[in-house]
């Protein structure tokens, strides 16, 4: 490698590693951190409103008139719901309880408002207490586009205790509503909902929605985790294109809607809706979701989002970001008009799964809900190396160590393509020589070069791929490992040894030094320049270049991935060091041939 080059990689390298730094030096305190999401209020009332109904299919207008209709500035995406004033009955809390979780509903629109989970600390301190999901700005399960019985109105609260609750409302034209909730063990609560026309005529229940809670964006970490941490997610009905992601859709969404108002800006909130069959519609976080399974499937959904704001950006528009950092979302599965005759009942069934992100669960609920998970292409290998990692916590409670083991395992399963790739490595080497001469006895003759080379190859039996060809087969394991390390809920929060937080970056003294401390980065570096000091290669100029290389490329992006990741490749780094050494003693150790 040139000096130059050196110097130019040793700037960009220093400049990569000062950026944290100059971004919370200056650009940080432009940013406003996220605000609860408030809801629309009525200038008498002051309190929240319901969700506006559903147009129709031959009613619906491109997402810029959505927009413009459900959220009119400067209210945020929580405004989709129309105005309404609410009822003057006080509102009542009453919880329901499993073994784990303690769900909280409210009287006022018999929704979700809040969800406790004793077996989840709300931080990293271990005193932090239980993890609380509010979702007091957006409740879960309430409805919304049906008149006195949306999530402004009463429900009085017929009986409760335990796992149950049974609540009643009445609305518009006589339409009585009795909801029947029951929580069972998994975290997958039941919803009954028989509507009754108590009338003398023929009532129609409109187009309506059943609504997730909003989620939103935790204050400490939304910047790091962008995009990735939230999303939403709905699954086709039976003939349709399979489960729907729209965590990377969202951002250009904004851009849309600003592209339709012919505006310079981006909105702050976007609201769309499919008219598309679905099975189920999903919220969630990088550990937590929501799961909407309508019985029979829901006629359609709607989805929203809400961007950071920077502060002053509506004074100093040139302050506004050119694209959206989403910080809350929310959807809702649309359900279809219904007729009820004078005295007729009609029961609507929900499944609603609130809880962690946790396979062994998901996968026992039906209808693909486990592919929340969002394992992909990979989701094969994803679910192997998952129950493997937990069947190896089962006997060894400590996930960094089952995640070493998990190491292990993998490295013999490729031992045999990782020793083939290394002897023949070795043999490429001691072709040095001869490769060589070749080079400068056809260095005129390029093609004959190439010939005369791959004949070399032939008569010593070597194949020059084989070497990149462990690397290669290793690619889907290394991909499958991030993407269930990155986002498994076992490894929030799970120590190992000065780590903290396994499912996070170490950062340490980051309230001190201006750029966080990770030692395992550092270290996994530093066995990446050992390995490749004891790694025969064919070109000694190219060994020298890889050793500065590859160390320097595989800190900087690992610096800030999960420790998890860090410690899988960093295991994996020591062991090809002990292999090859274990190798490189055992060669030194054979005798010389005998010469006659």
């Amino acid at each position: 490698m040139k000096k130059q080059d050196i110097i130019i990689i040793a700037v960009l390298f220093a400049l990569l590693m000062a950026w944290p730094f100059f971004y919370k030096r200056w650009i940080e305190p432009m940013v406003a951190p996220p605000v609860a999401v408030r809801m629309p209020t009525n200038a008498a009332a002051g309190s929240k409103a319901d969700i506006a109904p559903l147009p129709k299919a031959s009613e619906q207008a491109p997402i810029k008139e959505i927009v413009k209709k459900a959220v009119p500035e400067p209210e945020p995406v929580a405004a989709i719901e129309e105005k309404r004033t609410v009822s003057d009955v006080p509102e009542q809390m009453v919880t329901i309880t499993n073994s784990g979780t303690a769900i909280v509903l409210s009287s006022r629109g018999g929704g979700i408002v809040s969800a406790e989970f004793y077996n989840y600390r709300a931080s990293v301190a271990k005193n932090s207490g239980p993890l609380v999901l509010s979702f007091s700005n957006m409740s879960a399960l309430a409805y919304s586009g049906l008149g006195g019985l949306s999530a402004a109105d009463a429900f009085s609260v017929i009986s409760s205790g335990g796992t149950s609750l049974v609540m009643e409302a009445s609305g518009a034209h006589g339409l009585k509503l009795i909801r029947t909730i029951e929580l069972n063990d998994v975290n997958q609560i039941m919803v009954n909902d028989l509507f009754t026309n108590t009338g003398s005529q023929a009532c129609s229940l409109p187009k309506h929605a059943v609504q997730l809670g909003l989620m939103q964006l935790p204050a400490a970490d939304y910047r790091m985790s962008g995009m990735d941490y939230l999303g939403i997610d709905v699954l086709a009905a039976s003939g349709g294109e399979g489960v729907i992601h729209w965590a990377g859709k969202l951002a250009k969404l904004f851009k849309k809607a600003r592209d339709e108002e012919d505006s310079p800006f981006l909105p702050k909130s976007i609201v769309k809706q499919e008219d598309i069959p679905v099975d189920w519609v999903a919220v969630k976080n990088k550990f937590f979701t929501q799961i909407l399974v309508p019985e029979g499937g829901a006629a359609g959904y709607r989805l929203m989002a809400e961007r950071v704001t920077v502060a002053g950006e509506d004074q100093n528009h040139a302050l506004a970001p050119k694209s959206a950092d989403v910080r809350g979302v929310a959807a809702a599965a649309v359900m279809p008009e219904k007729t009820l005759n004078a005295g007729e009942s009609y029961c609507q069934a929900f499944k609603l799964y609130l809880g962690p992100k946790k396979f062994s669960i998901l996968r026992t609920l039906g209808l693909h809900q486990e592919d929340v998970m969002e394992f992909g292409m990979w989701s094969p290998v994803c679910k192997f190396l998952l129950v493997v990692l937990n069947l190896t916590y089962d006997y060894i409670p400590n996930y960094g160590v089952a995640i070493i083991v998990l190491t292990i395992l993998i490295r013999i399963i490729f031992w045999p393509l990782t020793h083939k790739s290394t002897e023949s490595m070795k043999r490429m080497q001691e072709l040095q020589p001869l490769m060589t001469a070749l080079k400068a006895k056809h260095k005129d003759n390029p093609r004959k070069m190439q010939e005369e080379t791959m004949a070399l190859y032939r008569k010593h039996k070597i194949n020059p791929v084989s070497g990149c060809l462990p690397m290669l087969i290793q690619i889907p394991v290394f991909i499958a490992l991030f993407i269930v390390l990155r986002s498994a809920i076992e490894l929030r929060f799970a120590p190992f040894l000065w780590i903290s937080d396994l499912s996070a970056p170490e950062r340490l003294f980051a309230e001190i030094l201006p750029i966080p401390l990770n030692i395992l980065p550092i270290f996994m570096a530093a066995t990446q320049a050992w390995q490749q000091t004891l790694m025969p290669a064919p070109d000694p100029n190219q060994q020298k270049m890889m050793l500065f290389f590859m160390p320097v490329m595989m800190l900087v992006m690992f610096y800030m991935m999960p420790s998890a990741l860090v410690l899988y490749w960093s295991a994996n780094q020591v062991i090809v060091i002990v292999q090859q050494l274990i190798q490189k003693n055992k060669k030194a150790s054979v005798p010389a041939p005998v010469k006659n």
